[in-house]
């Protein structure tokens, strides 16, 4: 047969051609043709047959757009791209890299350096997109604690979304710390009270919590020994002054800042991307812009049962070892919500994590 005859025989690939699409989520429920991309698997990503490279390790510090990259070496902050051998894996993350990552610097061929290897990773903090497979978007690589950002009002805290961090956290095996921003807000005694008594519950399941205000100075000592020679992610929703606390440890920086609104007390975005600056005092600051809602996979669904936090102080001596808490006959949770050793918002915090899973 000629090569112009095998030609017509072969089918020509379907197209998608004038499609309107009502909903650009709708692409989140279509799985991507990476069928040319090879799995990335350890021995094929680390493996590096140029000549010539000198490679330096250093740590990305910010992610620009089209694979443009600042990496920290040293104390020195240098552009990079991404090497052309890393885009050919099919990753399981929404993005090749993130913020926080250590990785191997070819500086060969100045100023064009490349990213030429990513190592693993020790750690990450990551929520999940919607859709039906739940792509994982790493927010932070490499980091040891999660400063939980939340404020007492302005706009008001919001409890279920610290236990979604903590969950999180858990799952990852990050240490996890409670800020609860703008103490100064609680105008009497007994708003003083009902924070503390909010409170009460997580530090009693041994979690830190700080209360703080850049107003009056309150927790801000606290904060800074936290932070001390340790590398920290600020995550939390919008609003509840992450830019503000940095700036008070961080003068210099002079973040950008915003007023909350008045009409609906939801913040602005002032941190746009993440970025990872070094502390004056020792460690590294890792700053996210301001989430709404964080995503678990459905798979940690089984988990969440055993991860939610104070439930370690019951869920053991529930009859059966996997227990869900919320049927169960002889459920040492539900006897602890009985007697009120368990808040009911925490109960039904935890029933609504479980039920969006």
């Amino acid at each position: 047969m000629k090569q112009r005859d095998k030609k017509k025989g072969q089918p020509k690939a379907e197209r998608l051609s004038a499609i309107k699409l009502p909903d650009l989520d709708v692409l989140d429920e279509t799985r991507e043709q990476a069928a040319f991309k090879a799995l990335r698997s350890a021995h094929k990503q680390h493996d590096l047959y140029k000549e010539g490279t000198q490679l330096v390790r250093g740590r990305i510090a910010e992610i620009k757009s089209n694979y443009n990259y600042v990496v920290e070496v040293g104390g020195v902050y240098h552009r990079a791209s991404l090497s052309g051998r890393l885009k050919q894996f099919s990753y399981s993350s929404q993005a090749l890299s993130a913020v926080g990552d250590v990785v191997e610097l070819d500086i060969s061929n100045f100023p064009d350096y490349r990213i030429e290897n990513i190592l693993p990773r020790k750690t990450t903090l990551s929520r999940y997109a919607g859709g039906s497979f739940q792509k994982e978007i790493i927010l932070a690589a490499n980091i040891e604690q999660v400063i939980i950002t939340s404020s007492w009002k302005m706009p008001l805290v919001k409890f279920g979304l610290i236990d979604r961090y903590l969950c999180i956290t858990a799952l990852e095996g990050l240490k996890a710390v409670i800020v609860i921003n703008k103490v100064d807000l609680c105008e009497d005694g007994e708003e003083r009270d009902e924070l503390a008594e909010r409170v009460a519950y997580y530090e009693d399941a041994g979690y830190s919590v700080i209360l703080s205000s850049v107003v009056s100075g309150a927790g801000m000592s606290a904060l800074k020994d936290t932070l001390q020679n340790k590398d920290s992610v600020f995550s939390g929703q919008s609003g509840t002054g992450k830019s503000s606390l940095i700036n008070w440890l961080e003068p210099h920086l002079n973040l950008p800042t915003a007023e909350v609104s008045d009409y609906n007390e939801k913040g602005k975005h002032t941190t746009t991307q993440s970025i990872l600056i070094p502390w004056s005092f020792g460690g590294h600051l890792l700053d996210t812009p301001g989430i709404k809602t964080v995503n678990l996979h459905r798979d940690a669904k089984p988990e969440i049962s055993r991860i939610f936090p104070g439930f370690d102080r019951w869920a053991p001596n529930c009859k059966f070892r996997d227990c869900s808490h919320t049927h169960e006959a002889s459920c040492a949770v539900q006897e602890a919500l009985e007697k009120d050793m368990l808040p009911v918002e925490r109960y039904e915090s935890y029933l609504r994590i479980r039920d969006s899973l």
